[in-house]
């Protein structure tokens, strides 16, 4: 693994608003109140989530200490454990008094595989009680039944609350079981997903090609099935589906911003058939995207090239394709959709793509850089539909609470261009190809867990369709552009992992029961995702 000595800008995966500066990106999101947020559902299997168990922790720790839990030391780094908190004191009957209603929190890690955790949070229960001694001291009378019915009901209370789950036996203590009293360990479903939120829909980061080392040796050769065969095909581009709510928008000058997730499927093929219905209702197009614009003339001769291995090559050549670090803007889905690109120009549709894209650093100039350049094409074919794709960072009008000096590429259009129209991406729980920084410091791209926030989730099977919102959004967008289920997108240069299909790299594990083991078991690990030959080391 590379060094995180990059240059890097911030591209947030799920959610834009309230991000922070990218030395602050492992703690950038901004949850939703838990009043606003429906109550979880049991789950039927357990979520595995796609990085080193570690860093999951990690973000638990910092999860349960914003939340005011102390946390105790422990021998087993895959423990996570609170310090007793008293919820309710001082509640008399029958000259009984509650001490209590004592909570903690226990956070238990389980590896899978290198890249692969699962992490369950419990929470601890303890009841302790105290009597009056006075009470004690009649031994007949209404007063000393009283004290034996409730001597009776305390002893219940504790055989009640044993700690089954958490010590098989009296002799085998689990490390979490203080010695003073029992407790019971229910999972804690809220507080899980507030987790996942902030493991899901954390920044991902944009490594520009100015300062990587390209490393790669591109002299291998690549098997005849690599190749993209669109250009075999005599239909090239067929344009068969249409996105719902596309057909009101359209119309000559028509200037539309996707924000999506990197490296997925959905969002590249979506916009491909936006181009497609544009196109096909006899509009130019101009396809903007977040590529580096030192790729231009690879761009353009592809586009007038007949799409053939020898040209597909040619394309993938530059830097952005073979850099090591692969952040998702560089994926087989977006050379997919430059290739539809290109057979709806043979088709004899006017069609212009353009990287927009700098590899300068800072993301202040970096995002005025691009917009100058959207510009000067939306001034050279102001009758064009112009389609843009990037991070939603840089398309949501709303303002980045990380950096006040920070104007997103939209903001800078949206001055010159005002009815322009911003979709934020709308979809369900996936996977996708990116980048982040581990707790090591190093930067890992590989797959990730993907979860939407519940502004932007939709079921997994919705149709592909625009939903335009009466009024702008407070995160800064006009309205969705759904495509569903997220899945990966490999980077293109890698030589498997692009078949039609594309499986989950794991399957979810049943659900455990509510209270852990006194040891969790280790479930043998699933296979492990086949890595690509040219996936960053």
């Amino acid at each position: 693994m590379q060094r995180a000595i990059v240059i890097l800008a911030v591209l947030l995966g799920g959610c834009a608003k309230n991000v922070p500066a990218p030395e602050l990106a492992s703690t950038a999101t901004s949850l939703p109140s838990p009043e606003s947020r429906p109550e979880p559902e049991q789950p039927k299997y357990e979520h595995i989530f796609m990085m080193p168990v570690d860093q999951a922790l990690a973000e638990a720790t910092r999860l349960l200490s914003q939340n005011g839990w102390v946390l105790k030391p422990m021998e087993d780094p895959k423990y996570l454990l609170t310090e007793w908190r008293a919820a309710q004191i001082g509640i008399k009957s029958w000259g009984w008094q509650s001490d209590g209603d004592f909570t903690r929190y226990l956070v238990a890690g389980e590896l899978i595989a290198e890249r692969q955790s699962i992490v369950r949070i419990f929470r601890m229960k303890r009841v302790s009680f105290s009597n009056d001694a006075e009470l004690r001291a009649y031994s007949s009378g209404r007063q000393g039944s009283i004290a034996i019915w409730m001597t009776a009901v305390e002893q219940d209370l504790i055989r009640k609350t044993s700690p089954v789950g958490l010590a098989q036996r009296e002799r085998d203590i689990a490390p979490w079981v203080d010695l003073d009293g029992p407790a019971q360990g229910t999972r804690d479903l809220r507080l899980e997903q507030d987790l996942l939120l902030r493991l899901e829909t954390r920044p991902s980061l944009e490594t520009l090609t100015g300062t990587l080392r390209l490393t790669r040796d591109d002299t291998f050769a690549r098997d005849p099935s690599f190749y993209l065969r669109r250009w075999k095909q005599e239909v090239q581009e067929p344009c068969d589906r249409k996105v719902a709510g596309f057909q009101p928008l359209l119309k000559p000058g028509l200037t539309v911003l996707i924000g999506e997730q990197l490296g997925t499927r959905e969002s590249p093929a979506a916009v491909g058939d936006l181009a497609c219905e544009a196109a096909k209702a006899g509009h130019g197009v101009t396809l903007v995207l977040s590529l580096p614009d030192k790729e231009q003339k690879r761009l353009d001769a592809y586009l007038k090239s007949q799409g053939r291995p020898v040209d597909q090559d040619a394309l993938l050549s530059g830097d952005l394709w073979r850099k090591i670090q692969q952040d998702g803007r560089g994926s087989r889905a977006m050379m997919d959709l430059i290739d539809r690109a290109r057979a709806l120009s043979a088709a004899g549709h006017a069609i212009t793509v353009v990287a927009m894209d700098t590899d300068m650093s800072g993301g202040k100039s970096r995002d005025a850089h691009m917009a100058k350049g959207v510009l000067k094409q939306r001034d050279a074919r102001p009758r064009d539909v112009l389609l843009l794709l990037a991070g939603n960072v840089h398309t949501r009008l709303s303002d980045a609470d990380w950096d006040d000096d920070f104007v997103p590429l939209s903001k800078h259009l949206h001055q010159r261009l005002p009815d322009l129209k911003v979709l934020e991406v709308g979809y369900a729980q996936g996977r996708r190809w990116g980048c982040d920084v581990e707790t090591s410091g190093d930067m890992v791209c590989d797959i990730m867990g993907i979860t939407p926030l519940p502004e932007l989730s939709v079921p997994a099977g919705v149709p592909m369709a625009i939903r335009m919102l009466p009024e702008l959004h407070d995160e800064g967008f006009h309205g969705f552009l759904d495509v569903g289920a997220l899945s990966i997108s490999l980077p293109a240069i890698a030589l498997r992992g692009h078949g039609t299909a594309a499986p989950s790299p794991v399957a979810d594990a049943p659900a455990a029961a509510e209270a852990p083991a006194a040891a969790p078991a280790m479930r043998k690990a699933p296979a492990t995702p086949v890595h690509a030959q040219a996936e960053p080391e």
